[in-house]
């Protein structure tokens, strides 16, 4: 993989990851702007965490910030969770961001 990948772990110590890529599909949402890359990991870290109902292994994490453009309150990321086989054959968590936007 190529580009830049962050990594956090949230309240109930689930690693995440997000990479170039899904930062840049963020941006294309017009309400989103560069400085929000914290407000993402940080909603990551101690947002809360929603199940989707029709896809179980997506979850929406939001959180409420007071220095987002006008008419937003909250920053909503949507992570899909889970597992693959590693180069040793074990199997390891792989959860990571699908996109982020403002409400």
């Amino acid at each position: 993989m190529t580009g830049r990948k962050w990594v956090v772990h949230d309240r109930y110590g689930n690693e995440i990851y997000m990479t170039e890529e899904r930062w840049k599909h963020s941006l294309e949402h017009e309400d989103m702007e560069e400085y929000l890359l914290e407000h993402i990991l940080l909603t990551l870290k101690t947002g809360r965490r929603k199940q989707e109902a029709l896809d179980p292994s997506k979850y929406r994490y939001s959180k409420a910030f007071d220095d987002l453009p006008a008419g937003n309150e909250y920053v909503v990321v949507v992570v899909k969770f889970g597992i693959l086989f590693d180069s040793m054959g074990q199997l390891r968590s792989n959860n990571f961001v699908l996109t982020a936007y403002t409400v």
